[in-house]
């Protein structure tokens, strides 16, 4: 009998191990389809009714096997709906198998009164395992129940009771975990599957992005080489697969570029995106533009980290860039520029003094600043012509500009009409007073006839300047105002002459 109910064991497990290998794309549990359901329920209905074909004879009506597992295994695993289908199986086979009498009805209501009670144990909120040996005991209650009314003999029943709680508690024990092994199996198995196909699909993918793509799309390993490059690399910069493959980046990078694109693939592998732009050697010897998108990729299976770099040739853009600043930059030179003279207007003679006073104010040196106008310039005009006053205006702009502002710390301006400036820096009054007579030595030393004037015959300056160190409480129209009155002393006292402030000079 002992050796009956092991080979019953064997078979339940032997049966659990083809029903995986059947039904691995139907995963049982709670939550599969109704079709899942239905094949499994039936798969335990008939693995019931084998083991009832190799059950053990206890008398002429009465035999003994471990079906009742098939529905406990059925409930567990599946719930309400292919336990019910199992135990009616089971039921029917029951009849089927050994006709029509008082121990096939039995049998047939405990199978049909098991399932019914283990599909609804299914439903308790308890670990699977504790619904698995709660559905054992009941199916063995009832199949104890069936025995004590069909067995007389009570040494029978005692030893059969014995034999059938020990095999079917211990067969349970190894069957339920031998299915939670095969189950978990195939679960790994497919889930396996679904990310080989996953990442086959991402890399079929990846690689139509790629090959048709017509930005260049290569990835590199840790230490910056090339071990993917998409075709667009011929387009891009001129080179075959074969001659970046293995190779560093850096070789190929501008020198002037090399320590910027390092930081960026660093900032990449370690904070997972960076951009950059940077000059690219082509297989001609000649620099592209390149603008790159680099973002870092996780490998789990070797735990590796890989950097995409998605770039584009943006030299026409880097060269239209270029000449846009360029012309930006030029028009923000003439915009400060004279467009009569050449030296600086009013706007730059304005910032700069700003500038100027601000720094004097901090390293406490003073500043000179010198205002003049030609004398008599309106009967100048009068006389020859506003053609030849504006070459007069260029000439003596010139003439100053090149004896005198040429020196890197002086500012040069037209102030307006015929009066210009000039910012001198850490310039004493003493010294300004040199700067004034130079000025109006390089006027007289260019001759230009001026018949019309009343002090001389040639063109002749009036001069004023004044001198400060700034403070914070002060603004610079304050030394503009003091050179400017400078100046009108200068024209007050007849002309051609040179004034300073002495304001200016008190103060200093």
């Amino acid at each position: 009998m002992l050796k009956d109910f092991v080979s019953n064991g064997a078979l339940l497990i032997a049966s659990f191990s083809i029903m995986g290998v059947l039904f691995k794309d139907k995963p049982i549990n709670p939550s599969s389809p109704l079709s899942s359901k239905l094949y499994w329920g039936f798969c335990f209905g008939v693995l019931g009714n084998i083991l009832m074909t190799f059950s053990i004879q206890i008398n002429e009506t009465t035999i003994a096997d471990l079906r009742h597992l098939a529905i406990v295994i059925a409930a567990t695993f599946g719930g309400y709906i292919p336990a019910i289908l199992a135990a009616v199986l089971i039921a029917a086979g029951r009849i089927l198998l050994f006709g029509m009498n008082e121990s096939s009805l039995l049998g047939a209501i405990g199978a049909v009164l098991t399932g019914i009670l283990c599909g609804g144990i299914a439903t308790l909120n308890c670990s699977r395992t504790l619904k698995a040996f709660i559905m054992n005991l009941i199916g063995l209650l009832i199949v104890s129940i069936i025995f004590i009314i069909r067995i007389d003999n009570f040494p029978i029943l005692k030893n059969v009771l014995t034999i059938h709680y020990l095999i079917s508690l211990i067969g349970g024990f190894f069957a339920y975990h031998f299915f939670v092994f095969v189950v978990k199996s195939y679960e790994v198995q497919n889930q396996l599957k679904h990310n080989v196909m996953k990442l086959k699909e991402t890399e079929e993918r990846f690689r139509l992005i790629a090959e048709y793509s017509s930005d260049m799309i290569t990835m590199h390993n840790e230490k910056a080489e090339y071990i993917y490059i998409s075709p667009a690399v011929k387009e891009i910069i001129h080179f075959e697969y074969t001659e970046l493959l293995g190779k560093k980046m850096e070789v190929f990078i501008h020198p002037d570029d090399v320590a910027q694109t390092k930081d960026m693939f660093e900032k990449a592998l370690h904070e997972g995106v960076a951009e950059s732009t940077y000059r690219y050697r082509t297989s001609k010897g000649d620099y592209v533009w390149i603008e790159s998108t680099l973002k870092s990729v996780h490998f789990e299976e070797d735990g590796s980290k890989k950097v995409i770099i998605v770039s584009r040739n943006i030299t026409d853009r880097k060269l239209t860039e270029q000449k846009l600043q360029e012309a930006n930059q030029l028009l923000n030179q003439l915009s400060y520029l004279d467009g009569l003279t050449g030296i600086a207007n009013r706007r730059y003679f304005d910032e700069t003094l700003e500038k100027t006073w601000a720094n004097s104010s901090i390293s406490h040196t003073p500043i000179t600043l010198i205002m003049f106008d030609i004398d008599y310039f309106k009967k100048y005009n009068d006389t020859y012509g506003h053609l030849t006053g504006d070459f007069c205006l260029q000439s003596i702009a010139q003439a100053i500009n090149n004896q005198i502002a040429v020196k890197s710390h002086y500012t040069f301006c037209r102030y307006g009409g015929e009066e210009f400036a000039l910012i001198s820096p850490s310039t004493t009054m003493e010294e300004g007073m040199k700067i004034a007579y130079q000025i109006q030595e390089t006027i007289k030393l260019l001759k230009i006839p001026h018949i019309s004037s009343d002090i001389a015959d040639i063109v002749t300056l009036s001069i004023g300047f004044a001198t400060m160190v700034p403070t914070t409480l002060e603004k610079p129209q304050a030394l503009i105002q003091m050179a400017d009155s400078a100046l009108y002393l200068s024209k007050t006292k007849g002309r051609n002459t040179i004034s300073s402030s002495h304001l200016s000079m008190e103060g200093l």
